[in-house]
């Protein structure tokens, strides 16, 4: 007699639907502020766009105008600012037939990380390779202030008030700027993130993210053992913003599991977070700030990319990669070449702690 197997856990993940199909590869989701939409940035410079209203999904038009990788998506209401690889930052009205607002074609010179919203209603801010931090009317993409760093700033997120903006580097300092007087009024060092491989420079603080009642900064990327090849362990830290203090961590389980490649902050008091390592692996997670591991660690997705939260905080979304993609062992399609990556976007329910 067979035994009886066991029932699912109710509290667990669960598949929603079949995973949206950009076609091409992903770099960030994001859900509108009313839950409706779900918005993805692409390597090919568009930004592709979900219905999530109707009972399946429905892809709406896509915005384009970007000139290479879209990099960072940020919401406001009616309002997607947009970050891509050459520099360009660009707001759209996600409600229009012609959606741009406006467009700053060289808000960085070159790569532009990422962009990130004040919790009050103006400014934003964006960082970029060019060393540069910078803070822009979100209105009319009038510059307000910029603070120069001379390294390469990966990351950056407001603090809780919307007066100072955290910026993450390359070698594993987090600067905290004030947006009025652009002066650095402390650093945070989170240098288990960096390391110098010969000559190259690996790692750095790939993620900023503030606690929902502004009280903690978490800090994440890798603990780097190779440069090259990169072979990481997946490292995220959590501060006191009062103090700077570190509060706690959470480290992978080897070097084969990657960076921290985006994470989220959920109401009930913990954190979602991507990792995408070597060779083609990736998970998404669930941590509690303080605990020694994860209380979910799964998917089974190759190389994870981004994660986003519905505003209700029920349901996430994460950008993965297509299965036999990389390494030796990649598939050949029919006629005998290798297909492209993509990035499939698996909606998934959200566990209850």
């Amino acid at each position: 007699m067979q035994p009886k197997k066991a029932p699912a856990d109710p509290n667990m993940p669960k598949e929603l639907g079949k995973p949206l199909a950009p076609g091409t590869q992903v770099t960030r989701v994001r859900f509108s502020p009313d839950g409706k939409m779900l918005a993805a940035a692409c390597f090919d410079g568009k930004i592709r766009r979900w219905d999530l209203n109707a009972k399946d999904p429905t892809e709406l038009p896509l915005i384009a105008g970007h000139n290479g990788w879209v990099t960072g998506l940020a919401f406001a209401g009616n309002a997607l600012f947009s970050t891509d690889s050459w520099g360009r930052l660009t707001a759209s009205d996600i409600t229009a037939k012609e959606p741009k607002l406006w467009t700053l074609e060289a808000a960085h010179d070159g790569w532009a990380r990422t962009v990130a919203l004040a919790p009050v209603d103006s400014p934003i801010a964006t960082c970029g390779k060019d060393g540069f931090v910078r803070i822009w009317d979100r209105a009319n993409g009038k510059k307000i202030n910029e603070f120069e760093t001379k390294t390469d700033i990966l990351s950056v997120c407001f603090k809780a008030d919307g007066k100072s903006v955290f910026a993450g580097d390359l070698f594993g300092i987090v600067r905290e700027f004030e947006v009025a007087s652009g002066k650095v009024t402390r650093t945070l060092e989170a240098k288990e993130l960096h390391r110098l491989e010969r000559i190259q420079d690996v790692g750095g603080v790939k993620n900023l993210l503030l606690a929902g009642d502004g009280k903690t900064l978490f800090v994440a990327g890798a603990e780097p053992k190779t440069g090259g090849f990169v072979q990481c362990t997946p490292l995220l830290f959590a501060f006191d913003v009062a103090s700077g203090k570190r509060l706690s961590q959470y480290k992978g389980a080897n070097d084969t599991e990657g960076y921290v490649t985006d994470m989220v902050w959920h109401k009930d008091g913990f954190v979602a977070f991507t990792t995408s390592g070597q060779p083609g692996q990736g998970k998404f997670h669930f941590w509690k700030p303080g605990a020694a591991t994860t209380f979910f660690s799964g998917g089974k997705l190759p190389n994870c990319h981004s994660v986003a939260l519905s505003p209700d905080g029920t349901m996430i979304a994460v950008s993965a990669t297509n299965a036999n993609s990389s390494g030796n062992g990649r598939v050949k399609g029919a006629g005998g070449d290798y297909p492209e990556n993509t990035s499939p976007i698996q909606l998934w329910t959200v566990p209850k702690v």
